[in-house]
């Protein structure tokens, strides 16, 4: 059930008190929003009075009984030829030992990088097409109608942020000004560290685009996981750090097939075959790790964005007419004894190589839950081909030989699950001129250990419905300065998909005997 005025009031204030002693930021009261791992990202569009400010000089403010500089991040995007990114020239030609050449003449918006060849931004400022990140969690309340502005920020240049929850109503607020270079955008803080760590040198210097494979030992740091990356496609490890989770290695890799035992197309393929980075960036609110390349599907393009307790991983599928495709994770021997949920098994089954029957269809998440943490995914794919149809795929046996041959990895088979497409799908190329597309998102939740279906039912609910927001210009009164209640400017936008609540959140209800992992008003 949703808890409202009273009850809603007493969990906040018991959410702050836990807070105190369970959080490292122990200087901010409780989000009016409730959601404090929920990322919100505004267009820079909806921002005409910081056009043309540099993103160094971007501030962002909470008030709560006074102003609290909070974390904000500027990724700046383009429309960029794809071939470009591959270093190649245009118009397009074969290189030596390229399979697939890589088409000129195909324009997508993407995030730019200077130590890529997708290259810097031609507006190194903020434009209309740019990205601003920060946290639901570091909202405030309205700040008074008369009120001094807070130091280091710009006169004029304020705009209210009001961010809106729709599945109860509420509302929180996050001020943004131009700053006047003393202040880090960052406010001090750093939610996720992610080192891109290309083992043959410099990427601009060495990374071969034609033909891989390009070995890496990146990886990606919060308080609450680590996840690690070997080559372009190459996800083989991840840690769960939350709560009281072991930190075991719970993955042996994130696999890409056509279908099962069909080893002619894998992660490993993706990764031999050309290829090339977007962009790998890391800032205060979250990192990015976006690329291109999957053999005769050139430009299919996969981008994880990591928060400090979620990861959105999504997969824009560009490619000629192919038999279908899996996406699913295949757990190491580290995960035995997890339990594993989805949508259409609510009753769980055991991780431990013993074969189960599950039921299969087009699951919406996904549970594993054990000593090693909780991981919820939430699956969405969006599509305009007729007719289109997902089922899902689990696989838990450790006996050789196995039904499914395990084209990489280890040689067992540990919870396998995800996602199958297991139809034909029609050319996504648009190098091609097919007009069909196919694009999946994977929103992964980390967490505790004792994560319910409840929850991870929650939270695939919440992926459903995003956090909005509407934007106003803050302005000083005549005599102090403040807000002066001018009407909204702009229409209603989507943040990101909702997260976990507040690790403190989940420590306050625990303490008081609940069962459910996130502190959700929906779950107490």
């Amino acid at each position: 059930m949703r808890l409202h005025g009273a009850n809603r009031a007493l969990l906040i204030l018991i959410v702050a008190m836990v807070a105190l002693t369970l959080s490292p930021r122990t200087t901010k009261a409780a989000s009016p929003l409730n959601r404090p791992y929920d990322p919100v990202v505004l267009m820079g569009q909806d921002l005409p009075t910081l056009a043309g400010v540099g993103p160094a000089d971007i501030v962002a403010f909470r008030y709560d009984g006074g102003w609290q500089q909070v974390p904000v991040q500027v990724d700046e995007r383009a429309a960029v030829d794809l071939g470009d990114i591959y270093n190649v020239a245009c118009p397009a030609g074969s290189a030596a030992g390229q399979a697939y050449t890589p088409p000129c003449d195909v324009t997508e918006l993407v995030y730019t990088d200077a130590g890529t060849f997708t290259g810097p931004d031609p507006d190194p400022t903020l434009d209309t097409n740019d990205e601003i990140a920060l946290m639901a969690r570091d909202a405030g309340v309205q700040a008074p109608a008369v009120t001094a502005l807070p130091g280091g920020v710009v006169p004029g240049t304020g705009v209210q942020v009001t961010i809106n929850d729709a599945l109860d109503a509420s509302t929180g607020y996050v001020y943004l000004f131009r700053g006047n270079s003393s202040l880090d955008p960052g406010a001090g803080q750093q939610y996720v560290s992610y080192a891109f760590d290309l083992l043959s040198g410099s990427y601009l210097a060495t990374y071969n685009t034609l033909n891989g494979p390009n070995p890496e030992d990146s990886g990606v740091t919060t308080p609450y996981y680590t996840h690690h990356f070997s080559d372009r496609w190459i996800s083989d490890a991840l840690t769960i750090k939350a709560g009281a989770s072991t930190g075991a290695d719970i993955l042996d890799r994130h696999k890409n097939l056509f279908s099962p035992s069909a080893c002619v197309r894998s992660e490993n393929t993706f990764s031999d075959g050309e290829g090339a980075f977007i962009a790998n960036k890391s800032g205060p609110v979250r990192a990015i790790r976006s690329y291109l390349g999957a053999n005769s599907g050139p430009l299919t393009q996969r981008d994880h964005i990591f928060y400090e307790q979620r990861q959105d991983i999504r997969t824009y599928l560009r490619v000629h007419a192919i038999p279908g495709v899996m996406d699913f994770f295949d757990y190491s021997p580290a995960a035995s004894g997890m339990t594993y949920y989805d949508s259409l098994n609510t009753s769980g089954v055991t991780i431990d190589g013993n074969p189960d029957a599950v039921a299969t269809g087009a699951i919406a998440w996904e549970l594993v839950t054990g000593a090693q943490g909780s991981l919820v995914i939430a699956a969405a794919l969006t599509t305009n081909i007729p007719g289109f149809a997902f089922t899902s795929y689990y696989l838990d046996d450790a006996t050789l030989p196995l039904p499914d041959t395990q084209c990489t990895g280890d040689t067992f088979a540990y919870g396998a699950s995800g996602v199958w497409v297991n139809q034909a799908i029609p050319c996504t190329d648009p190098s091609m001129n097919c007009t069909s597309y196919l694009q999946a998102q994977r929103t992964l939740y980390y967490g505790a250990p004792g994560a319910t279906v409840s929850d991870a039912q929650g939270l695939s609910d919440d992926a459903a419905v995003p956090l909005t927001y509407t934007i106003a210009p803050y302005q000083p009164s005549p005599a102090v300065g403040g807000f002066t209640g001018l009407a909204d400017v702009a229409q209603p936008r989507s943040g990101n998909n909702r997260l976990l609540a507040a690790a403190a959140t989940a420590a306050a209800l625990i303490a008081l005997g609940g069962a459910a992992w996130r502190a959700r008003r929906r779950g107490v």
